[in-house]
């Protein structure tokens, strides 16, 4: 016999019972191989000595296998190659795949194949290492920034209103009060060095702060915006933020985590509670995407936009969709541009000024009516007048607002939508608050101011958590059985609209009797439910499954 190996030691490893142990012997880093292609001597590695091991325990083979043989042509099976992977990922990497070893089925393609593997996982478990490491100096959340943070957000809304107290409501001071809420968010944005570029990095750190900050002063001001959505103020109230919007752009979201990060094309519609992330959370960091939003695009209720959005032109997004990543639209003929002429603009911003106006009367005379009280009675006695008259006067509005036509069908730019639909959500964004505080879960009452708005209500045991969101339907669209039950933030969308900027009306929303309408439940225009119908939370109903059977 001629041989194939050398293995050169020191002295003989032996077992326990004095005898030369094999496969000690083999494990020895200096073994030459004899036999390669090109006739020269060769050291084998630490990593094909290890395959190689595993492949005599795989194959059972009866000596150390020519390391440039496959194991097909050494006697090996296919059994044997599933026990060569179980032993290669227990003890080698499991990034192991079987395709690798049979594209590979010898010792020295498979150490070839396998070490750029073995270098990425080993650079992946530094890296790791050197993040753990890392952690334990990067910054925790800070007590004393939060709270210095949460005193400053409070001075910056409450000073405008102290402002107005001093000068004993008079009401140039009081109107100023939105007005300087609203002008805050840009003057912090640029004072913190803002607009923020997209990017990552370390969460309690000092950009995270700033950004902190930022958000919630946004939500503090989503009452004031409420009063703007869908018009041209609102446009140009986040181009100051650092948005790109553009003409004929109506946006009924104020759920925005960064606005300078946005960008919306020409023609574009996004509808109520839209959610337009900017902000994701990986583990100890935090990272910020732009958004863009094409032309002639709609983006129904309850959308939720996160995560690298690209959205391309004419795209129809429907109500309670996530969308994340590149949308592509489908190509059509080019609208022309939804834009308010100067005449809708002024009414929109004189029906903005009124209800506001409204608001400031209300305060003014409760105030100069309650001045020989006491403080703390005082506030609250207000609080409660404004409550009760806001939402009287909400009420009257919305009984002059009017019906609107079941086969309702005009341009978001028509008037007809800015007196029948715009100017019901203004109303409702104003005076909701005062409504919701003393109508909610007043199942006595809902009933009867239903009845009095025009809604079609058969029977009295009603059970409506929420009015406001019953509120925001014309009350010629809207019918409610005997029974039905109505559970918090359920959305009636009374109308669609199509990417050329038309708002269309399928029908009325009929609840039928018993039905249980679940949480944050979405129903669609020209709805019709029927009789003992269980809508889980969280639900579109649209009318494709408008044939809910009865009883299901």
């Amino acid at each position: 016999m001629v041989p194939t190996k050398w293995v050169f030691v020191l002295e003989f490893p032996l077992n326990v019972n004095g005898k030369i142990d094999r496969k000690k012997l083999y494990e020895t880093k200096e073994t030459v191989d004899l036999t390669s292609s090109n006739g020269r001597v060769e050291t084998l590695s630490s990593l094909e000595l290890k395959l190689q091991d595993i492949f005599i325990r795989a194959f059972r083979l009866p000596s150390p296998p020519d390391v440039r043989t496959p194991f097909g042509l050494l006697g090996g099976t296919s059994l044997g190659a599933m026990c060569a992977l179980n032993l290669i990922r227990q003890e080698v990497t499991d990034k192991m795949d079987i395709s690798l070893l049979f594209t590979n089925p010898s010792v020295k393609a498979l150490a070839a194949a396998l070490e750029p593997i073995l270098c990425v996982t080993e650079s992946g478990n530094k890296k790791e290492e050197k993040d753990d490491d890392d952690f334990s100096f990067r910054p925790h959340s800070s007590w004393f920034i939060e709270s210095l943070g949460i005193v400053l957000l409070a001075w910056q809304w409450l000073w405008p209103i102290f402002m107005a107290v001093r000068l004993e409501f008079d009401f140039l001071p009081m109107l100023l009060i939105p007005f300087i809420h609203l002008i805050q968010f840009p003057v912090f944005l640029k004072l913190f060095g803002g607009p923020f570029p997209r990017g990552r990095d370390t969460l309690y750190s000092w950009r995270y702060y700033r950004l902190w900050f930022l958000r919630r002063q946004w939500s503090l001001n989503t009452y004031w915006l409420g009063h703007l959505l869908g018009t041209p103020f609102y446009n140009t109230y986040l181009r100051l933020c650092g948005a790109r919007i553009h003409d004929g752009v109506y946006i009924y979201t104020t759920h925005i985590d960064a606005p300078w990060l946005l960008k919306v094309g020409v023609s574009t519609y996004i509808g109520e509670e839209v959610i337009l992330s900017s902000l994701t959370y990986h583990d100890r960091i935090y990272e910020l995407h732009e958004i863009f939003i094409g032309s002639h695009c709609s983006i129904g209720t309850r959308c939720v936009l996160h995560d690298r959005v690209d959205m391309q032109d004419n795209v129809l997004i429907e109500p309670l969709t996530p969308v994340t990543g590149r949308i592509v639209g489908k190509h059509q003929e080019i609208a022309s541009p939804c834009i308010l002429n100067c005449g809708q603009s002024l009414f929109q911003l004189v029906a903005i000024f009124a209800v506001i106006s409204i608001h400031i009367l209300i305060i003014k005379v409760s105030c100069s009516t309650t001045n020989w009280l006491p403080m703390c009675m005082r506030l609250s006695i207000n609080w409660l007048i404004w409550i009760v008259f806001g939402s009287g006067i909400g009420l009257l509005l919305l009984s002059r607002v009017g019906h609107v036509q079941q086969n309702f069908s005009q341009s978001l730019n028509s008037w007809e939508f800015l007196c029948r639909f715009w100017l019901r959500d203004l109303i409702l964004n104003s005076f909701g608050s005062c409504l919701s505080s003393l109508l909610d879960e007043m199942n006595w009452f809902v009933p009867l101011v239903l009845r009095w708005l025009g809604v079609t209500i058969e029977g009295n045991d009603i059970h409506a958590y929420e009015i406001v969101p019953l509120l925001k339907v014309p009350p010629n669209l809207l019918t409610i059985e005997d029974g039905a039950t109505i559970t918090s933030s359920v959305r009636f969308v009374s109308y669609d609209v199509t990417t050329n900027g038309q708002c269309i009306v399928a029908g009325p929303i009929k609840i039928g009797r018993r039905s249980f309408v679940g949480n944050k439940c979405l129903l669609r225009s020209g709805v019709c439910i029927l009789e003992d119908v269980l809508i889980g939370s969280l639900t579109r109903v649209d009318l494709a499954n408008n044939s809910a059977k009865q009883g299901k």
